[in-house]
């Protein structure tokens, strides 16, 4: 999972502000992250009180939320293409899996794509998961989920 470590600070006029560390890496989630937060207040805002702003406000603030929605869907573009290259690239690495799901009925509910550790993965030949509960490797194979690491000699489960 993204994270961003943060702190309050203040700034030069006392003012509270962002502090963020050092060593932190201005990272394309952390903006996604900024802007969508940013395009929700707004919204919030807007949607409960536009009523109490003159036309030029609500105008401004209108033009704002939409721009911050532009921005957000580009990054979020660029985000998606970046994590779905690495989903692929791990796939193409040949793990023993790619990822854990608890239960086989999650592994069912599996759709198109698998969001897991900042990866996306698209529900296609090779893809591996751990399934925790029975400790068994399901890999998708002509066009379902088939056991690859039975439990026990003589099982083969398939969903």
């Amino acid at each position: 999972m993204y994270r961003i470590d943060y702190e309050i600070g203040l700034n030069d006029s006392g003012r509270p502000c962002i502090d963020l560390p050092e060593d932190y890496e201005h990272k394309a989630e952390d903006r996604f992250f900024a802007i969508e937060l940013a395009r929700y207040v707004l919204q919030d805002v807007y949607g409960r009180r536009s009523a109490e702003f003159d036309a030029e406000a609500a105008k401004t603030i209108d033009i704002t939320i939409r721009l911050l929605g532009q921005v957000g869907d580009n990054i979020a573009e660029i985000l998606w293409n970046q994590m779905k290259s690495m989903g692929e690239v791990d796939v193409m690495l040949k793990k023993p899996y790619h990822s854990i799901l608890n239960t086989l009925e999650e592994l069912t509910k599996v759709g198109e794509y698998l969001i897991t550790s900042n990866k996306i993965y698209k529900r296609g030949e090779g893809l591996k998961i751990l399934i925790s509960e029975n400790s068994s490797i399901y890999e998708y194979l002509d066009g379902r989920w088939r056991e690859v690491q039975p439990k026990s000699e003589g099982s083969s489960n398939e969903s």
